[in-house]
């Protein structure tokens, strides 16, 4: 493709859409997100990430800012905001609702930048499986930042095709401002960004690719030297993640292994393109195992007829590829930095927007072509086929969120089993300490929940899994146990029944005590001990 072809295709996915307003099918896709997000978000228990949200926000927006570098060693724009957003209610369902507000924003961008791209009919199709894509139903049920990265993933993308890639003649292309009024918007929104969650940092150099791939010298530099200045506003983070660095790996690093990273990341992006379960199950569920031979296969003809059709280098597919690439190839470089469980489905949402733009992108370039601009009959049967098993494997992606519809701990019913079964003098001890959030939010009954303080203390003391992953803290789990307490409650997590973690706790345990009641719940065991 010659510079005036690639100019002119860059014109025509940047032009202002000339429609008026919003067509009415719009108002559709917001109301059908809000069907599905509202009763899990009024219903579903919290879990250990979004009960330390809660404690960090709870007492107001200057605590909020201490607690989020010294305990959630995260950036701290979306903490401040939500405990903002609480003064006005402090329930959990309204903490969730800021979560909805961001998702619903996030509907409307993606569908007016599929508009603007390509034309109102697929931005009907895609918007629809958008709205109800299990991952941003799961981002709006979390008191987390995800809803907000995708959020700001959309925004920045909107100004930065508006900023850097809009319509202009090429003689306009060496006649441009240093920074205009569009570029400043956007730079605005990057520091917001980098403030709300260094990951979104990835978005911004995946644009700088885009526009070294797309030859665009002169304002790839402009674009540089503003986020250079992006950069400088940034510094007085840089000392704090220095610190959440080294606290984060626990002072060692996680066993890592090149193939069992891009196994991670495959993951992520099969579920994005044909949702099964966010957190793949041990044993393989047969949805699953049909959904990666799916994938293959239409891979493979995808592939094919992408070549065929000589549209393998398309513009919009090797834009919205690009993003893909860049963002993903520094998950990968996280993977070895920071170890797996901080490359969890969950922390991909800087990803997610984008994969959705490359699909809509790749379905348009293999499409058959209609005669003399007009759309294709076949095109009806294909979409058709196309909907009916992306509506299957969301419906199934939806309902296998939350099994048993309960978040992990399942700790509503937990607080209630223990309410119905207690008695005076038996303290609620609860391993490990970030998982004894969640139950004050969820109990209220007779006896004290231990530990009351240090959640945010330990990490992975070892290799994740053996006996020697949570040795220090066990140690300070076993010495704040009540020694006039007959009998206590022990909660423990999943981690202790699913590997070796726990040996230590479970051989001072059977020295110790004997087990009166033991009940089991969704990644939470619950047992009441007696004191030999």
């Amino acid at each position: 493709m010659n510079s005036k072809d690639r100019l002119k295709e860059l014109d025509e996915m940047t032009r202002q859409s000339q429609t008026k307003g919003l067509p009415s099918f719009f108002y559709v896709l917001p109301i059908l997100h809000l069907l599905i997000a509202l009763p899990f978000a009024y219903y579903l228990n919290i879990w250990a990430d979004e009960g330390s949200t809660l404690y960090t926000t709870q007492n107001g927006f200057f605590q909020a800012f201490q607690n989020t570098l010294g305990d959630e060693k995260q950036a701290p724009l979306y903490f401040l905001i939500l405990s903002l957003w609480r003064e006005i209610n402090d329930s959990i369902f309204f903490a969730r609702l800021f979560s909805i507000i961001c998702s619903l924003g996030s509907v409307f961008l993606f569908y007016d930048l599929v508009r603007r791209i390509w034309n109102d009919k697929t931005a009907i199709f895609a918007g629809f499986f958008f709205a109800i894509h299990p991952y941003l139903i799961f981002a709006s049920t979390e008191i987390r930042v995800y809803s907000l990265m995708i959020f700001l993933t959309l925004l920045l993308t909107k100004l930065f095709f508006r900023g850097y890639l809009e319509r202009r003649r090429a003689k306009d292309l060496y006649k441009q401002k240093l920074v205009t009024k569009r570029q400043i918007w956007f730079i605005l929104v990057a520091i917001f960004s980098l403030y709300t969650n260094y990951y979104l940092g990835f978005v911004l150099v995946a644009f700088f690719a885009v526009l070294l791939v797309l030859k665009r010298r002169r304002v790839s530099m402009i674009y540089f030297g503003q986020m250079a200045f992006v950069g400088l506003m940034f510094l007085p983070m840089l000392w704090v993640i220095k610190s959440q660095f080294a606290v984060n790996t626990g002072g060692h690093f996680q066993a890592t292994n090149w193939i069992e990273g891009l196994k991670e990341l495959w993951n992520h992006l099969i579920t994005f393109i044909l949702p099964t379960e966010l957190y793949p199950p041990e044993e393989q569920t047969f949805i699953s195992f049909l959904r990666v031979w799916i994938i293959r296969i239409l891979g493979v003809a995808v592939v094919v007829l992408l070549i065929i059709k000589r549209k393998i280098f398309d513009q919009k597919i090797l834009i919205f590829g690009t993003m893909s690439a860049v963002i993903l190839a520094f998950m990968y470089f996280a993977y070895f930095m920071l170890s797996e469980i901080y490359i969890e489905i969950r922390h991909a949402a800087c990803l997610f927007a984008f994969i959705c733009f490359l699909i809509v992108a790749v379905i348009n370039a293999v499409l058959p072509e209609g005669e003399k601009g007009n759309e294709n009959p076949k095109n009806f049967y294909i979409l058709g086929a196309l909907a009916v098993l992306l509506i299957v494997f969301y419906s199934y992606g939806i309902s296998a969120i939350y099994p048993e519809f309960v978040k992990r701990g399942d700790w509503e019913r937990v607080g209630t089993y223990i309410e119905k079964n207690e008695k005076q003098n038996q303290p609620i001890i609860i391993f490990s300490n970030y998982q004894a959030l969640n139950l004050p939010y969820h109990y209220e009954g007779k006896n004290k929940i231990l530990p009351n303080e240090n959640f945010f203390k330990w990490n992975y003391e070892a290799e994740f899994g053996s006996p020697k992953s949570f040795e220090n803290q066990i140690e300070y789990t076993i010495s704040i146990i009540p020694k006039d307490a007959e009998e206590i409650w022990l909660l423990t997590e999943s981690v202790c029944q699913e590997t070796q973690a726990c040996l230590p706790l479970e051989k001072f345990i059977k020295e110790n005590y004997t087990i009166i009641e033991i009940k089991d719940f969704y990644k939470e065991r619950v047992l009441l001990l007696r004191k030999k």
